[in-house]
């Protein structure tokens, strides 16, 4: 079995299903309606820090996995696209840990 490096994302895994995934995230979680993956969320005031840790709160539970203090950098969570980047970089990690 060959594991990807951390740094970088699962080409399967971000795709349109990830994005899509994330987007129907913030409609239905967030109440937040993101016109493109590439809209910057910070930049255009659609995510605040309270919707951020709510965000947080709702990646850890969809994806089942942990989003520590050392991950939380503004330019992972800039955009719908960088998010998906962000958890599909984690998503191999945790299947690898899970099959050892």
């Amino acid at each position: 079995m060959k594991l990807q490096p951390l740094d970088r994302p699962d080409p399967i895994a971000v795709g349109a299903d990830l994005e899509a995934r994330i987007g129907a995230l913030f409609t239905d979680k967030l109440h937040i309606e993101v016109p493109s993956p590439d809209t910057d969320l910070v930049e255009t005031g659609l995510l605040d820090s309270l919707r951020f840790v709510e965000l947080l709160a709702h990646l850890e539970e969809t994806f089942d996995l942990t989003v520590s203090v050392d991950d939380i950098e503004v330019e992972h969570f800039r955009t719908t696209a960088r998010i998906a980047e962000f958890i599909a970089r984690r998503l191999p990690r945790l299947r690898a840990e899970g099959a050892a």
